[in-house]
């Protein structure tokens, strides 16, 4: 076919980073003269930043809506559409519309009359379309899309980064700040103070904040100020009232993660991410906001003005919680606890005694870190996801 466009689309941060990255940089490499448009589609786990960032991304010639999308009638007939993220009904009908060639990286063999073919992440993944007898024609097994996304821990440079943020101290406490409003807006503070608390009892830890892409900078300087702290003026460091100075890491993000003796995250993409460092890593749910967490489907639509519909989010919340056996990606793709998890009501203290325990006893690390054996960190799915495409084009 004669292909005039690539559509690309994408929901959320993490999809931005992990997937649209490293994918728009391989198809580059491997079909000439391709142009690449990224289509932010509506979600409730977007940060609002997707399309700035995508526009930034090697190979990415523009970035658009998905209302947008659905005007560009030029490129009916001449396009190819492969979906990253968000609700496949948006790849359905955008792919109608252009009358293209539907491919999705997804973990399901859903929407099988309308999709071309499917790239999937795993054994796992696999096992599903096995068990539904999709032939093996119509999917392509590619490893894990958010492995392109980091680099090898011996790349990183770790030491290049303590001088750059001028730490000295041998152990880094790694605590990731999500990168959509309602996460870093809560986490900012309760992070500082659990932070600050780990200080006075283990001040041979630097507590650091590495700062996604995607974070809107107001936002931040705002939440701190809020909450008492101090934050200078080039958002390169939250003071605590203790005087505490916690770095906020803009740039060296993986060095920093990779410096670390413990990360502490919130579940998404990023949990990947670190265990593909090797980095120990507590991965926490805090339940005390559960009306803000964002729902897939019709439970995403729930109008959250009236204190009676907040309570019905709630109660909805912690229903799926206890459904749920891990929300951890390492512990959904392996369907066995890698790292720990803890999903409740927290508080400050509580999670200053969680972490406690792994700073207490690198034995604990340790295991977090040897039970990475059990996941598959092998990178190319990417190269193998643009050798598809270099094939039907």
């Amino acid at each position: 076919m004669t292909l005039k466009s690539l559509y690309i689309l994408i929901n959320s941060p993490g999809e931005v980073s992990g997937w649209l990255k490293p994918a728009a940089k391989a198809i580059c490499a491997a079909v000439q003269n391709i142009n690449i448009t990224a289509v932010t589609l509506p979600c409730p786990y977007a940060s609002g930043m997707e399309a700035e960032n995508a526009k930034r991304l090697q190979g990415v010639a523009r970035a658009i809506t998905y209302k947008e999308a659905l005007k560009e009638r030029e490129y009916i007939h001449k396009s190819v559409l492969l979906q990253l993220g968000g609700d496949p009904l948006f790849g359905k009908l955008i792919s109608a519309y252009l009358r293209a060639p539907w491919l999705i990286y997804t973990a399901r063999p859903k929407w099988r009359r309308s999709v071309s073919h499917y790239f999937i992440p795993g054994d796992v993944a696999k096992r599903r379309f096995v068990a539904a007898n999709v032939d093996t024609s119509r999917y392509t097994v590619t490893g894990d899309l958010m492995l392109d996304s980091v680099p090898v821990r011996d790349d990183c440079d770790t030491d290049g980064f303590r001088r750059e943020y001028k730490i000295g101290v041998r152990n880094i406490l790694c605590f990731m700040l999500g990168s959509r409003p309602f996460e870093y807006g809560k986490s900012l503070p309760f992070f500082t103070a659990c932070a600050d608390a780990l200080h006075k009892k283990f001040p041979d830890w630097q507590a650091i904040f590495p700062i996604a892409p995607t974070v809107d900078a107001k936002i931040i300087k705002d939440t701190a100020l809020n909450a008492g702290l101090s934050i200078d003026e080039s958002m390169n460091c939250i003071t605590t009232k203790s005087g505490y100075k916690i770095p906020l890491i803009k740039t060296m993000q993986y060095d920093a993660i990779s410096a670390s003796s413990l990360a502490v995250a919130f579940p998404g993409t990023n949990n990947l991410q670190i265990t593909a460092l090797g980095v120990p890593l507590l991965s926490i749910a805090p339940l005390n906001y559960a009306h803000e967490i964002p729902l897939d489907g019709i439970c995403g639509l729930i109008p959250l003005e009236s204190s009676f519909m907040r309570a019905i989010k709630k109660k909805l919340v912690f229903y799926m919680n206890a459904k749920e056996k891990f929300v951890s990606l390492p512990n959904r793709l392996s369907d066995m606890e890698i790292v720990p998890e803890r999903r409740e009501l927290m508080s400050d203290e509580s999670l200053v005694s969680y972490i406690s325990e792994y700073i207490k006893d690198s034995n604990k690390r340790k295991n977090i870190a040897d039970s990475y054996k059990y996941l598959n960190t092998e990178k190319g799915a990417a190269a193998k996801i643009a050798e598809y495409i270099a094939e039907i084009v």
